[in-house]
């Protein structure tokens, strides 16, 4: 099911909100605001992939260790260290999410997860590559390059738990 697209690039979020489908009323609010609507032209294009309606979501606290054991394929997530490296050195500065992270040492919004997702592709999948276990990061990649980032250094602002949303996929 596709998700809906913005109407225009000035519809507020409460509006948009008022617009998605009965059959993705459970996909939790931070999820809507933070993938659906935020990066909605990216969203849309991966609802025509994902069937939303068969993704079930779980609020959970992550360890730091549990952090560290969601992954991506190598090459994005060599990608990502970089960004947390630059992160670290302040070339995000005046960055919302980035000044949030270092003043707070978490996320300000919760990153998506696929849980034993093997069996699916992922958005980033080439040919037979399938999601990786036990965590697939979905959404939230550069939030959680930050904070891999912030472990790898054991920053002094750094939170022993993090908000993580956990997906898993109906067959």
């Amino acid at each position: 099911m596709e998700i809906p697209k913005l109407i225009d690039d000035k519809e507020n979020f409460a509006d948009y909100l008022l617009r998605i489908p009965a059959e993705l009323k459970h996909v939790p609010e931070d999820i809507i605001r933070t993938w659906f609507w935020y990066h909605n032209e990216q969203a849309v294009e991966f609802s025509k992939f994902y069937d939303f309606t068969k993704w079930k979501f779980t609020a959970k606290a992550f360890t730091n260790d549990q952090i560290l054991e969601i992954r991506h394929y190598e090459y994005y997530l060599k990608l990502l260290d970089g960004k947390g490296d630059e992160f670290l050195k302040g070339r995000m500065k005046g960055y919302d999410t980035a000044d949030y992270m270092l003043a707070n040492g978490t996320f300000p919004e919760p990153v998506l997860v696929v849980e034993n997702g093997s069996i699916h592709k992922h958005h980033h999948s080439i040919e037979d590559e399938t999601m990786l276990e036990p965590y697939h990061i979905i959404e939230g990649q550069r939030r959680l390059a930050f904070v891999r980032a912030m472990i790898r250094v054991e920053h002094p602002k750094l939170k022993a738990s993090h908000r993580v949303w956990v997906a898993t996929i109906e067959d």
